[in-house]
């Protein structure tokens, strides 16, 4: 059992170093670096602990690792903000998130927290487009237009994933296909309630 507590406590010092590095590369907030910090102190058991390493390795620290000379780098960040910069990822850790928009793909995090997504057929400028989730121990709505197809093929893990029936109810030629894991956690697509005006377009009747 000491032998078990110690490959635990030994396997908690290496996340925590490589959260630290991701800390100092301003991929995260300081708030968002003392919560997971906070929640590496209450681990005790390897479930607790997978569910942390999960947590960092989303964070992609293992490539900086290698990167030996990463000043030309902030250089171009400097000149041009968008180097480096991937403005399809949306990231919701022990927070709530809502996302709006155009989009072509994106890849969506929830851990410890919820991620709010509206989508209308307006916002998806392809007839396809795939979103890519990784939920752990949190929620993710996707609310779509009742005229766009949801295909699923999120792998669930103690999780579920449920897309109410009359998602697609209209024809449409609009496709979206989501993607990825959630584990302790929940995904679910939802017919967005439109407002008093989209309604009077789509019936063509004036209640006035």
């Amino acid at each position: 059992m000491a032998h078990l507590i110690l490959t635990i406590e030994d396997r908690k010092d290496k996340i925590v170093d490589k959260l630290s590095t991701v800390y100092s590369l301003n991929q995260i907030s300081m708030d968002e670096y003392e919560r997971l910090i906070k929640y590496s102190q209450t681990i005790e058991t390897e479930k607790e602990l997978k569910i942390f390493e999960k947590i960092v390795s989303e964070y992609n620290v293992d490539q900086y690792e290698y990167v030996k000379t990463p000043e030309p780098q902030q250089e171009q960040k400097k000149q041009n903000p968008s180097v480096g910069s991937n403005k399809n990822e949306n990231v919701a850790i022990l927070s709530t998130r809502q996302t709006t928009g155009p989009i072509t793909s994106g890849n969506y995090v929830s851990i410890l927290g919820d991620h709010k997504i509206v989508i209308t057929e307006d916002d998806l400028i392809n007839d396809e487009t795939v979103l890519n989730f990784s939920v752990i121990l949190g929620d993710a709505v996707i609310h779509v237009d009742d005229n766009i197809s949801v295909v699923n093929r999120v792998i669930p893990i103690l999780a579920d994933v449920k897309i109410t029936d009359n998602v697609g109810s209209r024809p449409g030629r609009k496709t979206l296909i989501i993607t990825g894991n959630v584990i302790l956690g929940d995904i679910k697509v939802k017919v967005r309630k439109k407002d008093k005006l989209s309604r009077i377009i789509d019936t063509g009747i004036n209640p006035f």
